[in-house]
């Protein structure tokens, strides 16, 4: 199996919404590429595993794949490569969700700095490597840094020839999450939906993320209710997928806490059960 054939097939079972069965397909292949030898393999396994964690919530796995894929890096040569700028950006990513900040910030600088040394500025992992560093900006707090970030990206995106429009939907989600103005967040957001609503928009992980955004912004516009109601809906459709028990549970508290604030006693009872049978 070459890595084009690799990426079909676990492509496929994201868009079947089979989370638990991508990750039993990534740890078969993984075994497979160590028993036989085969570092390149192994370094793409490695990397979809960290993307893979970070979205899943299994975050104890993570350091042990990108140490296993610096170990790639190294026996193969390919260091300054974009192959080692890609590991990079992708563990800083995973460092910023779980907490490690000053870790992810050094994997962000040191991804930039080869990237920006092999690549073009005007290239999609231009754009990445400012959207990435705006969720880390966003993590510490830095709200109107992170703009700027996601704004950065947003711009490069739109300069981009090439199909980009997933990742321009996901910085349009970024730039929701920390716009300040609701009317402008609002039309970011529609914006993006455009995107999730098509059929590849359909089997993109983030639009999950774009359910809970929508949920947010009715929040903040006041409609507890239909925030609430958005929330439950983000959360049916991620365990629906098979997506992370831990992240449900945080969903569903989002619908118990929009529910207790609209007076729902009825809807805050239902979501409240359910949180209630999920491990913390």
């Amino acid at each position: 199996m070459n890595g084009n054939e690799f990426h079909e097939r676990l492509d496929g079972f994201y868009a079947a919404g089979d989370a638990p069965g991508a990750y039993a397909f990534l740890c078969e292949t993984r075994f497979a590429a160590v028993a036989a030898g085969d570092r390149a393999m192994l370094l793409t396994v490695d990397n979809a595993l960290i993307g893979h964690c970070r979205e899943n919530v299994i975050f104890d796995e993570v350091e042990g794949y990108y140490r296993e894929a610096l170990e790639c890096i190294e026996a193969l040569g390919l260091h300054g490569s974009q192959a080692e700028a890609t590991t990079f950006l992708n563990t800083a990513t995973a460092y910023c969700i779980m907490g490690r900040t000053e870790e992810s910030e050094a994997l962000y600088d040191a991804a930039e700095a080869l990237y920006r040394r092999l690549l073009p500025p005007g290239d999609p992992y231009m754009a990445a490597i400012r959207n990435n560093r705006g969720l880390l900006l966003r993590a510490q707090g830095r709200q109107a840094e992170a703009y700027a970030a996601f704004s950065g990206s947003r711009a490069i995106l739109a300069e981009c020839a090439g199909d980009v429009a997933a990742e321009r939907a996901a910085t349009l989600l970024n730039l929701v999450s920390v716009c300040p103005d609701l009317e402008e967040a609002k039309a970011y957001l529609a914006e993006a939906m455009e995107y999730y609503h098509t059929p590849d928009g359909q089997q993109d992980i983030h639009r999950f993320t774009a359910m809970a955004a929508a949920a947010e912004l009715a929040l903040r516009g006041g409609d507890a209710q239909g925030a609430g109601a958005g929330f439950e809906a983000a959360a049916d459709a991620w365990e629906r997928s098979g997506g992370a028990r831990q992240r449900l549970r945080i969903l569903l508290g989002n619908a118990e806490h929009c529910y207790a604030q609209s007076g729902d006693t009825a809807a805050l009872s239902r979501v409240r059960r359910r949180k209630e049978e999920i491990a913390p």
